[in-house]
């Protein structure tokens, strides 16, 4: 098959010929867009408009998705330089600095989840975080209220109530 593949490409492909246009690329609906063409089309737009709080929005999860947390990280962080009382950001880029640290909850994260709290105490994602914090500080009284609590708000058969039950199993 390989061997057939270049044959195929010796007989018919180009390798001097010039790339695609980008800019037909990024036409149509975004919905429609590969992911790739989402975010040149979000870069672009904030780089002509840098204070385009929803753009950052959209580039944070993007970049969450594509799991380049480190430049997710700065989406979050231009976004709540634009909206400083954005809860989602606030945990948005808790995680990000938790999965660029490997799943260690910093200093830093624990701030970011305290702040999110105080805005929406039943965030349940920065919930979720602030436990995980507790737990590796040892705390796991306080992880376990966490965990108890989001417990009883899933159904039983959802993967995440079911890690919650082992955890508050052990």
């Amino acid at each position: 098959m390989p061997l057939f593949s270049l044959m195929v490409y010796l007989a018919i492909g180009n390798p001097d010929s010039a790339d695609a246009p980008l800019e037909p690329r990024l036409e149509g609906a975004l919905e429609d867009l590969p992911p790739g063409a989402v975010m040149a089309k979000l870069e672009q737009r904030l780089s002509d408009v840098p204070n385009d709080a929803t753009g950052w929005l959209l580039m944070a999860r993007l970049r969450m998705t594509i799991e380049d947390y480190p430049k997710a990280a700065d989406s979050w962080q231009r976004l709540l330089a634009l909206e400083s009382d954005n809860s989602e950001a606030m945990v948005g880029l808790a995680r990000a600095l938790i999965e660029q640290d490997g799943g260690v909850v910093s200093e830093e994260a624990v701030y970011l989840l305290d702040n999110a709290l105080a805005l929406e105490p039943a965030n349940f994602a920065a919930r979720f975080w602030r436990a995980e914090a507790y737990d590796q500080l040892g705390e796991t009284a306080q992880a376990r209220i966490l965990w108890r609590q989001m417990r009883e708000k899933l159904p039983d058969n959802m993967p995440l109530a079911k890690m919650l039950d082992r955890r508050l199993a052990k």
